[in-house]
């Protein structure tokens, strides 16, 4: 099920009995419950007919306690289910129980999982609850040209505006996450007051902290590319510091010196930045893809292909306990930085 679809059926009142629910963007997700839970529970009936299930030791007879009971003065029960652990496992005693239990659910209640961390390659186990008329959403960070469009949207509601330009700036250093992004959006209505009403970089740069990936991004176009070797090294040691994830430094660089090649290939190929814009899982600014192809440039593809192949080989030994993670990040960027 997309989000889209997942709206509608809120719209319409056509909400299935049963949602599996996982993904980065908890903001989505979190706003995706209250709407289902505005719907369904009368607020002066929340007490009655909605139950919050959180915890990584509950039981399915715990879960099927509280969707047996029968709503009070309304037509639906919600209960939410967050991070119970029951799905990490697929081949327990438990699962199968909450399994059989979601194939015979109530007509009256609407139960649904929240999962952090949930596996995407598993979703494929959990079709059986799409197979009896239920709902599985992978809330991911939304892509930029959607994120512009919902930021915009709130800088307006607060009588705040901003131009385009200033407006991809902010999103691209907030981050994808639409949680920072609110909380920015909140700095900067608070900062500028009820006198002032546009949005210019200077008040962005002096509210909004650029989030890690952010960060990372510097590291390697700003730093790494830029030749500034020793202010890498030292950003790198700050994320360190601020315990950001490893692996997730890790893959963000692996991913721009994947664009770098795949962006020199398509040139030679003859394509526009427009053309490319379909080959990147994330949607970019175009101006970013003009950046990419240009540092493309700067190296030959059989060293982009090297390096490619490198940090490949530091992401599997990372996974695998070889290496630790912090290592592998630290020497992998050394020997970007040494360019040989």
């Amino acid at each position: 099920m997309t989000i889209e679809e997942l709206n509608r059926a809120i719209k319409s009142y056509t909400i299935p009995r049963v949602f599996f629910f996982f993904g980065e963007e908890t903001y989505l997700l979190e706003n995706k419950i209250k709407s289902i839970k505005d719907k369904i529970v009368p607020k002066d009936l929340v007490s009655f007919n909605f139950s919050y299930l959180n915890s990584d030791k509950i039981t399915p007879d715990e879960i099927i306690e509280a969707a047996e009971i029968f709503p009070q003065v309304s037509d639906r029960r919600l209960v939410v289910v967050k991070n119970s652990g029951l799905f990490s496992n697929l081949t327990t005693g438990n699962f199968k129980s909450i399994k059989e239990y979601i194939l015979n659910l109530p007509e009256y209640v609407c139960l649904i999982f929240w999962e952090d961390g949930f596996d995407p390659k598993k979703v494929k186990s959990m079709k059986f609850i799409e197979e009896c008329g239920g709902g599985i959403v992978n809330f991911e960070y939304l892509p930029v040209n959607k994120l512009e469009v919902w930021a915009e949207k709130q800088l307006e509601k607060a009588n705040k505006r901003i131009i385009a330009r200033d407006l991809s700036y902010f999103v691209r250093i907030s981050g994808q996450s639409l949680t920072k992004l609110s909380q920015d959006i909140k700095k900067l209505i608070l900062y500028l007051g009820d006198e002032r009403h546009k949005v210019t970089r200077d008040d962005i740069d002096a509210v909004v902290t650029k989030s890690a990936e952010v960060q990372v991004y510097d590291i390697f176009n700003k730093n790494i590319i830029g030749g500034r070797g020793d202010k890498a090294k030292e950003q790198l040691k700050h994320l360190k510091t601020d315990n950001v994830s490893p692996t997730m430094v890790m893959s963000i660089i692996l991913d721009q010196l994947y664009e770098l090649l795949m962006c020199k290939l398509l040139k030679q190929d003859g394509m526009t930045a427009g053309e490319m814009l379909e080959y990147f899982d994330r949607r970019p600014p175009i101006f970013a893809v003009n950046k990419a192809i240009d540092n493309g440039m700067r190296y030959s593809e059989s060293y982009l292909k090297k390096m490619v192949d490198k940090g490949l080989k530091y992401s599997i030994d990372m996974k695998s306990g070889r290496m630790g993670q912090w290592d592998a990040v630290e020497l992998f960027v050394s020997e970007l930085i040494k360019k040989d």
